[in-house]
């Protein structure tokens, strides 16, 4: 647990005071952030009025958890709802995110009980866990709660504590997700441990929640992708997903394309007898370099499974690390603008680089283009060497 709780929620405290700095002798700006909110408000509790309603709550405690980011963060949401459900093991868990496939990828093994679309009411829930990179009770009902899961309450109370201090980083996300990584490293936290703090459950940041994923499903999956049953294949990805901007040039969380092209000539020459595999989306440039590229050619469905068969994944920080961490394959991931010590695994070979780094969330901009203006040769990923990363792929390789 945090190390420090009071230390904790004065930072949270502290950072929400320098947000609000500029209205502090302003009336015409605190009147603008209060309209902001007061609209923002209004127009989800309309929004609400006319949501279908679900059918009466029973004897059954009702959880819903909404996640908002991209693929990552709701692998990353898979730690916690497992203790959620360790819990709280007779309420009824629902899971809520823009793509059902991807909420259907993560949780195909029955995890979440069922899936919701963002057009609820709160009041159908007894409890409604909404966030990101830090979770917020948007919605309980105490009673209910008291008197279906009173073993609950010191957990929900002590998520509101620390909830209490932190208003700002919801309200303003994410622009303030950087600093909240801060402070939670300052604090012996992480990523994933965050989910845990908010919500007064004991969450870590290297605890386990594979998919469990079928034998049957995976040689189907396999073989569709031209990969034969017991083929040796290491997985590489660029970073980019369907959600990346691309208008501004080289996004800073991706290893530069020749890059990649050398990791490859060196790997191809030291394990012949090993296939690289490119996965990416639509907006991955394709690698003519890879033995096989399955850009554009993958359902979300299949990605776990291609992860899990792999002798090793090899990408920047990106969605596809943590999707891979719910498998059981391990990856070699290089971090420039993301923070290591806030979301790595110990489980993986982390590669930080050298110079500057740890960049994210100062700007909203801060994955399309370099804060200080570098160009892509000179970012802080340029600074981890195809070598570099190379050797560290064959060190694990060639210990298996």
């Amino acid at each position: 647990m945090i190390k420090n709780i009071s230390s904790f929620k004065l930072s949270g405290l502290r950072a929400g005071e320098t947000v609000r700095a500029a209205a502090h002798d302003s009336a015409p700006v605190r009147w603008a952030m209060a309209f902001t909110l007061a609209r923002k408000h209004l127009k989800t509790a309309v929004k609400r009025a006319f949501y279908p309603k679900r059918e009466p709550k029973g004897g059954v405690l009702r959880v819903l958890v909404h996640i908002k980011g991209g693929i990552g963060d709701v692998a990353m949401t898979r730690v916690f709802i497992k203790k959620l459900r360790e819990t709280l093991p007779l309420a009824e868990v629902s899971f809520c995110f823009d793509s059902v496939a991807v909420s259907q990828m993560i949780f195909s093994d029955g995890l979440v009980h069922r899936f919701q679309d963002r057009r609820y009411r709160p009041q159908d829930y007894d409890l409604v866990i909404s966030g990101c990179h830090l979770l917020m009770f948007d919605y309980y009902d105490r009673a209910r709660i008291e008197r279906l899961a009173p073993h609950f309450l010191p957990a929900l109370e002590q998520g509101l504590e620390v909830q209490r201090c932190f208003t700002d980083f919801a309200r303003y996300t994410p622009y303030l997700d950087g600093v909240l990584a801060k402070i939670a490293v300052a604090h012996g936290g992480s990523r994933v441990q965050n989910l845990g703090w908010f919500t007064g459950l004991n969450v870590g940041q290297n605890d386990r929640a594979e998919i469990n994923l079928q034998a049957g499903t995976a040689t189907k999956t396999l073989n569709k992708l031209g990969l034969a049953p017991g083929e040796k294949y290491i997985t590489i990805h660029d970073g980019i997903n369907t959600n990346t901007d691309t208008s501004s040039g080289h996004p800073t969380r991706c290893w530069p394309h020749s890059y990649w092209r050398e990791f490859v000539g060196l790997f191809k020459e030291a394990f012949p007898n090993i296939k690289v595999v490119q996965l990416g989306g639509n907006k991955s440039q394709i690698f003519d370099f890879a033995d096989i590229s399955l850009v554009g050619k993958t359902q979300i469905a299949d990605l776990p499974y291609v992860l899990d068969n792999a002798l090793l994944h090899v990408d920047g920080e990106s969605g596809m690390v943590h999707l891979a961490n719910l498998t059981r394959t391990r990856c070699v991931v290089l971090f420039g603008p993301s923070q290591a010590d806030y979301l790595a695994y110990a489980r993986n070979i982390n590669i930080s680089a050298p110079v500057c780094g740890g960049c994210m969330n100062i700007s909203k901009h801060w994955m399309t283009r370099c804060l200080l203006g570098y160009p892509p040769e000179k970012q802080c990923l340029a600074t981890i060497s195809p070598k570099i990363v190379f050797d560290k792929t064959a060190n694990y390789l060639n210990a298996l």
